[in-house]
């Protein structure tokens, strides 16, 4: 691991760790795999079992480091009280917030996951230094780019074969626009969608995946958009960019689809093609384990 984050904190940098006075020992546990979840029931009367689900659970992290004051004492305390804050309980306002853990490969991929502390155990070797087993949980399987990713997708236009239809038929033809988007990861990532106005009934599919939803719903001015978060399984509308969001899950309809790893093909078709709206859609880039 070439560098390490814990919220705004640095833990972690192979090329300087004795200056920084924080570093991660090459033992870290947990990203290769989160937990699977196995119930097996043994069968009645005869030999063997039954698996009736495999499931993915939360990902338990386990960091192992160190702490030096560079030989002060008062630097040390300052850096160890610093690294307890940082993995502190978060209850902003009363809501339970996850600690960002960012960090990058030594193949240079930038990675995050939103974890809880679970343990901290921290002894002094020293007076002016001292290791920790830091114990994490990340309730996401996925480990997810540092990068957002976003692109906007317009109408789909046309489609179909052209009358009279040509002899050799040109399979060609057919209808734009149709976006690729890339997940560059090794799993399925939970993309973010946000429809403006103006547009009638959209139905936004997976091209690659077979896989679809439709909102029964119009928005009549540029103002107006509708968001569908696939990870919270939520529907909301806003009339302008300032409102509160309503729900209107009861207009969906289909699938919350994903993203799958390498490229897919995204595709916007509405009601009436003369509308002006378009979709902007929003993913990171997943992995199951590194």
């Amino acid at each position: 691991m070439k560098n390490a984050y814990l919220n705004n904190l640095q833990v972690h940098d192979n090329q300087m760790a004795s200056t920084l006075g924080f570093w991660l020992k090459p033992l870290i546990q947990g990203l290769e795999m989160p937990d699977i979840r196995l119930p097996t029931f043994d069968r009645p009367n005869i030999d063997g079992s039954f698996v009736p689900n495999q499931l993915y659970g939360g990902r338990a992290i386990t960091l192992q480091g160190k702490v030096t004051g560079s030989g002060s004492l008062a630097t040390y305390r300052t850096r160890r009280s610093q690294l307890e804050s940082a993995v502190k309980i978060y209850r902003p306002g009363g809501v339970l917030t996850p600690i960002t853990f960012k960090f990058k490969t030594m193949n240079d991929l930038l990675l995050q996951a939103s974890v809880y502390t679970k343990k901290l155990k921290f002894s002094d070797n020293l007076i002016t230094s001292g290791d920790y087993v830091l114990d994490l949980y990340a309730p996401d399987i996925r480990l997810l780019s540092q990068e957002l990713n976003q692109t906007q997708l317009n109408i789909f236009e046309g489609g179909g074969m052209p009358l009279p239809m040509p002899i050799p038929m040109d399979m060609s033809a057919g209808g734009t626009v149709l976006q690729p988007i890339l997940n560059a990861g090794n799993f399925t990532s939970l993309p973010f969608f946000t429809i403006r106005g103006t547009i009638e009934d959209p139905t936004i599919s997976n091209e690659t995946t077979g896989k679809s939803f439709s909102i029964t719903y119009t928005l009549t001015s540029t103002a107006e958009r509708i968001e569908i978060d696939v990870e919270n399984r939520t529907v909301l509308y806003f009339a302008t960019d300032t409102s509160t969001g309503v729900n209107i899950r009861q207009y969906f309809s289909g699938d919350w689809f994903d993203i799958e790893p390498g490229s897919n093909s995204i595709k916007l078709v509405v009601a009436d093609i003369t509308d002006s709206g378009y979709l902007l859609i929003k993913w990171r880039d997943a992995y199951i384990g590194i």
